[in-house]
């Protein structure tokens, strides 16, 4: 009896899983940029220099030290992600 038990847990499992599985063919699918909250111009009224200033400074960042091209991209993926799935 105790087989059986654990062989109709185990199924039960498996089939929870494939429908998981199938819902979202193993993909994160992003919501639509409209509800994104990252856009460009996003500062356009409020400080219409922002983003030339930001893009000057980690123009001149990556220029000095490559890495940090890296690591603000690795720090962007890891923020958003993050954010996303929690």
């Amino acid at each position: 009896m105790a087989k059986l038990a654990a062989l109709l847990v185990s199924f039960a499992m498996l089939m929870a899983a494939a429908r998981v599985e199938r819902a979202g063919a193993g993909f994160y699918t992003p919501a639509s940029p409209s509800t994104c909250g990252l856009k460009v111009g996003y500062y356009h009224d409020k400080c219409p220099h922002a983003e030339a200033i930001v893009k000057g400074v980690v123009g001149s960042a990556v220029l000095r030290d490559p890495g940090v091209g890296a690591g603000l991209i690795r720090m962007l993926f890891h923020d958003c992600f993050v954010e996303v799935v929690v």
